[in-house]
């Protein structure tokens, strides 16, 4: 019984062993798997931050690689304005094209379609499309042209990629001014290079995403980096000038069969250059033609010894100095002086005349004898005091100072020469500085060419200021040197560029050339320097012709091209021509006491009130509207004070009747057809005379349609046989 007791207990002490051991199994089985578990949980989300995360930026290049083509948006560059607000480089839209060769289906259609919207042939389009290679081949950048084959292409390896083109509104006007830029925009002579870093801006960046079959889009949920345009710059030119001055430079250098030739014109008062011309020239959309003899810009970088034009600094010295007056009496020894073993020679030979008779006749004899009564230090001193020898300063790159010899330099004969232009290197700058601070009442004035600075919403960051340099003589002697650099034009030998009417003070001067180490009797440089109105200049200028030879002299070849250049700012700027029976003191008078009547039709009432105050004049009419007409003609000179009445759009409503102005002491109508009063149709606006822009402005402005026959400025208009509410215009 024992036995079988002590047998059953241990089979119950088996049970129960086996019971527990039960039961300690699943707890370690649950928690080795839940070790596991959280273990693949743990390397989970490792991965998940590994994969996002430290390497996400790979993953997404990656990802856009394959899915995203990166374009680049590309930033518009500023544009360059003239003085007047007419834009002289722009940007126009253009489209580049490439491909991505990895998806690239139709070659012969794209080379197809590219051959008939910008030339060459297909066959070159598809050796071009061959050479391509990876995700990205840029075929062609910046295209202007259109051709419908290339709107319409789906291939899904065929890219088009919105751009800008640098454009150049008046082709070679002001080339060498404004410069150009290479195929990625960046700027590479002129102010396009000086510049660069504020017109360039900065580019944007985007992605085009790719869908299921390789097709290329936009898509609104991808970010985008925009593109910063680059600011703008106003000039001191005046294109309209620019291109005058740069016309009539080629034709006076076809004429006298010159090798080239200057042509620089600065605003006595401020020092602003009004035009720059260099011929040769080049065009800054033709690449082969800007090579570096046409893109330097002679008028700074070069130096040449000016000859009779330098005399002004002899006198003034002389004059300021009290060692001469302008009616002393003085020998020019019948046009020959031996000096040691030089002989010095006049072309128009004299004997014992006025000192302003002798700077009439440009006696070389005269002013070099003139200058031994001038003291070393102080002869040296008035030519650098008008800028020889120094950088004048303008904002353009590669000025020179030119060279003018120290006193300690001096040998028996320098002040001789120097008296009369020889011995010294001048830029044709620095020379026509020289007159424009005569014609500034001896005040010098830093010439300068980038006006203003704009953001690309047109708001002035930067306006140079004008900028006096020194007071070189007195007003005084300024006024007498005005006065006998007048008579030079009018009995001397600069008589071919007077104009009648309008007093012109000028220099000549004729050259001879250096070549190697000896004055050449075959090579001149001939010039004529001067400003106008003489006793009211708005423009002092030099023309300037290197080795003529149809004439060697500046009186012959360069004094009528001044004569044209003149003539036509005459109109184009309004300059006023005077009555030549009314004496120096009365145009002087007239000039400052009026204001020339400036063209107000297409301005806001606003914008012409604004206009007319900052030059003294008054303006009447309704308060409203765009101007359509005025009483006053534009370029008239009006005393200043005087009212000019003014038609706006406002005016001419249905029902209204006839108006009439005032103009020029004649009445001039408005006309309006009999039927406005039943059609409602206003009086159309007179617009001949203005530019195409200004024109078209003014006739919408007022409700009309406009056809356009030619470009430029507008000859006549008609009113439409069709629509009475269309005008036809005619322009040239």
């Amino acid at each position: 019984m024992s036995a079988r007791r002590n047998q059953s207990r241990k089979f119950q002490g088996d049970d129960e062993q086996q019971i527990s051991m039960e039961f300690v199994f699943p707890q370690n089985r649950l928690k080795i798997m839940f070790a596991l578990f959280l273990a693949l949980f743990l390397i989970l989300l490792i991965r998940i931050f590994y994969v996002q995360v430290i390497k996400a930026d790979a993953i997404m290049a990656l990802s856009k690689g394959q899915h995203m083509v990166p374009v680049t948006l590309q930033a518009k560059r500023g544009e360059i304005l003239d003085r007047n607000g007419r834009v002289i480089v722009a940007n126009v839209k253009a489209t580049s094209y490439a491909i991505d060769i990895t998806k690239l289906k139709n070659k012969h259609g794209i080379a197809t379609a590219l051959y008939l919207a910008i030339g060459e042939s297909v066959e070159y389009w598809e050796k071009k499309i061959e050479l391509g290679k990876g995700q990205y081949t840029l075929l062609a950048r910046d295209v202007t042209a259109r051709h419908p084959m290339l709107d319409t292409i789906k291939d899904p390896g065929f890219i088009r990629q919105p751009t800008y083109k640098r454009s150049y509104v008046y082709g070679s006007g002001a080339a060498q001014v404004v410069g150009f830029t290479d195929t990625e925009k960046r700027g590479l002579a002129g102010l396009e290079l000086m510049l660069d870093s504020l017109l360039r801006g900065n580019d944007g960046k985007t992605y085009m995403r790719r869908d299921a079959v390789g097709n290329l889009y936009y898509s609104h949920e991808i970010p985008v980096s925009e593109p910063t345009d680059g600011h703008s710059t106003m000039l001191t030119l005046d294109i309209e000038l620019q291109r005058i001055a740069e016309y009539e430079l080629s034709e006076g250098i076809r004429t006298s069969q010159a090798e080239g030739g200057t042509v620089i014109a600065l605003e006595p008062q401020t020092g602003e250059v009004l035009a720059m011309a260099s011929w040769p020239n080049f065009d800054p959309h033709d690449r082969s033609s800007a090579t570096p003899d046409a893109i330097r810009l002679r008028g700074i970088t070069d130096m040449y010894e000016p000859g009779s034009t330098f005399k002004l600094v002899t006198a003034c010295a002389a004059l300021e100095e009290g060692i001469i007056k302008p009616e002393s009496m003085v020998n020019g020894m019948n046009g020959t002086l031996k000096v040691g073993d030089y002989e010095i020679k006049d072309s128009h030979p004299i004997g014992k005349v006025r000192f302003t008779q002798a700077l009439e006749q440009s006696s070389n004899i005269v002013f070099a004898k003139l200058s031994d009564k001038i003291d070393d230090f102080k002869f040296y001193k008035y030519a650098r005091d008008f800028g020889f020898g120094i950088i004048l300063g303008i904002d353009f790159p590669g000025e020179v100072a030119g060279t003018v010899k120290r006193p300690k330099q001096f040998n028996a004969t320098t002040k001789k020469f120097m008296a009369y232009g020889y011995e010294l290197g001048a830029t044709a700058l620095q020379m026509v500085n020289a007159y424009s601070t005569i014609a500034n009442g001896g005040v010098m004035m830093r010439p300068f060419i980038v006006k203003k600075i704009m953001n690309p919403n047109q708001e002035v960051l930067s306006e140079t200021k004008v900028q006096r340099i020194r007071t070189v003589l007195s007003e005084k002697t300024a006024k007498t040197m005005s006065s006998m650099l007048t008579r030079v034009v009018e009995y001397g030998t600069g008589k071919e560029a007077q104009i009648a009417g309008l007093p012109i003070a000028g220099k000549t001067g004729t050259a001879q050339q250096l070549v190697n180490g000896q004055y050449s009797k075959q090579d001149y440089t001939a010039s004529f320097v001067g400003f106008f109105p003489a006793y009211a200049p708005k423009v002092a200028m030099i023309v300037m012709l290197h080795k003529p030879k149809a004439s060697i002299y500046g009186g012959t070849t360069s004094a009528p091209i001044f004569k044209k250049i003149a003539q036509k700012w005459i109109t184009a700027s309004r300059i006023p021509v005077t009555n030549v029976e009314e004496s120096n003191e009365q145009v002087r008078k007239r000039v400052q006491d009026s204001s020339i009547v400036p063209d107000l039709r297409g301005l806001t009432y606003a914008n012409a009130k604004e206009l007319l105050h900052d030059i003294g004049l008054r303006i009447k009419g309704s308060e409203s509207g765009t101007v359509i007409s005025q009483s006053k003609k534009p370029g008239m000179w009006l005393e200043k004070g005087k009212v000019i009445d003014v038609q706006t759009n406002t005016i001419g409503s249905a029902g209204s009747q006839s108006k009439s102005f005032m103009m020029n002491d004649k009445q001039m109508p408005i006309v309006v057809p009999k039927s406005n009063k039943q059609s409602g149709i206003k009086p159309m606006p007179d617009v001949r005379g203005m530019s195409v822009r200004r024109a078209l402005a003014v006739l919408h402005s007022s409700g009309y349609k406009a056809r356009l026959v030619g470009k430029g400025k507008v000859v006549s208009q008609v009113r439409s046989k069709v629509d009475a509410k269309e005008c036809v215009l005619l322009a040239r």
